[in-house]
Formats: structure tokens, sequence, C-alpha cells
């Protein structure tokens, strides 16, 4: 009987890793399109067709805000799905440093981007999730809350001798990056993420999760890494070309 329930949780946990949940995937849909149209505002910035003032505007900013938390959230979520979080994380991390050798290619600076934050988190978790599930939910939750705000006040203004310290928020003077998203503070809302995600599987059969969406909107979400990584130089190449 005992190797009977284990065989039978163990089928189930496999049907579960294997669902997909679409609302998820259109909301990661949503991110990856506002996500290419504000990059390409980026170029436009880039190539002087709009003015700094134009894109650092404060509805840009929350909207550039919204995108990378969306991702953060998500991808906390998914590690909770993922089968195999060890070789997801190390795929992102290799993403992220295609991304940032493409970026210094293109004459810019990217050190700890969005990639290497959500590919290290990821590994993080596959380490760390065991211990970290044990923890109420509520707990969990409300606790990574509080140390996102607390981190983010410790690190914000806080400078270091030492420049290798940037990947855990602690930067040197003259440090620059267009793309930087250090493990303190965003760490903590990869941790709230991983909460939403099993909030997910403990409503699996809520008619939120379960209703089909078309295609068109859970596609890109379902392939946002290479979206991710294409999109910008074909994006910036686009640019050039009408504008250089």
């Amino acid at each position: 009987m005992k190797y009977g329930r284990t065989w039978s949780q163990n089928l189930l946990f496999q049907r579960l890793m294997r669902r997909r949940f679409d609302i998820l995937d259109a909301w990661r849909t949503l991110a990856i399109v506002l996500m290419c149209a504000y990059h390409f505002l980026y170029d436009l910035y880039i190539f002087d067709v709009i003015t700094a003032k134009q894109l650092f505007s404060t509805p840009l900013n929350l909207l550039e805000r919204f995108i990378c938390c969306s991702f953060i959230l998500l991808a906390g979520a998914s590690a909770r799905f993922s089968r195999n979080n060890l070789r997801h994380g190390l795929t992102i991390l290799a993403a992220g440093l295609v991304v940032e050798v493409g970026a210094a290619v293109g004459g810019q600076t990217i050190r700890w981007g969005i990639l290497m934050l959500l590919g290290s988190s990821v590994l993080l978790w596959h380490f760390l999730g065991k211990f970290l599930q044990k923890i109420q939910p509520v707990i969990l939750g409300g606790g990574s809350l509080i140390l996102f705000f607390a981190a983010r006040a410790w690190t914000g203004g806080a400078q270091v001798s030492v420049r290798w310290l940037y990947p855990l928020g602690f930067t040197a003077p003259g440090f620059r990056s267009a793309d930087y998203f250090p493990l303190l503070p965003w760490f903590f809302l990869f941790l709230l993420g991983t909460v939403l995600g099993g909030w997910c599987l403990e409503n699996r059969d809520s008619p939120l999760l379960t209703r089909p969406l078309p295609n068109a909107l859970t596609w890109p979400g379902r392939h946002s890494l290479i979206i991710y990584v294409l999109h910008q130089p074909v994006l910036y190449g686009i640019s050039y070309l009408i504008w250089r």
C-alpha cells in the first residue's frame, strides 16, 4: 500500500507538471508584447527620434516596472511547475550571457540584467525550494514582500569599493548598466512568485486556471525566452535601417 500511494502521488505530480495554465501564459504574452514596444521606443531614443523626457516619463517608467515585475513573478511561479529547475536556470543564465555579449557588440553595457536575475533565482530555488516550501505560504509571501522593500532600501544608495558585488545589489562608483536587476531585492519578488505558483497548484481546478485561451494569446508566452533573446537585435536592426 505504501508503494501504491507513492506511485499514485508521483503520477499526479507528473501530470500537474505537464499542465500549463493558459492565464499565466497569456500574462507572459502581454509582458512580452509590452516589452517589445518599450524596447522599440528605447531604440527610437538611441537614434534621437524621441527625447529622453519622452522615454523616461512617468507612464513609461510605470510600464517598464510592470513588465519587469511580471517576468519575475511569473518566473517564480513557473519554478513551482518545472521538472528540472537546474537545467532551466542554466539555460536562462546562458541566454543572459548572450544578451550581455550582444549588447556589448552593439555598444551598450548590460551587467546582471533581468535574465541573469531569473536564471540565478531559478538555481537558488532548485537548491533551496524544498526547504522554503515548508514555510506557510502566507508567511513566505508576506516575508518576501517585507524583505523586498527592506533590501531595496538597504542597497538603493549603498556603494562599495569591491566591484564584483554588483550581482547582490552593491555597486562600486562608476558602475553602469542599461539593464540591472540584482538579487537584492529582486529575488524576494521571485519568491513571491513561487507563492503564486503554489496557489495555482492548490487551486488547479479553478475556472480561472482551467479555462482554455486562444493559442495567439498563449504561444508567445510559452516561447518567451527565445523571443526575449531575439527581439532586440531585430528591433534595433529595423531602427538602424530606417533612422540611421
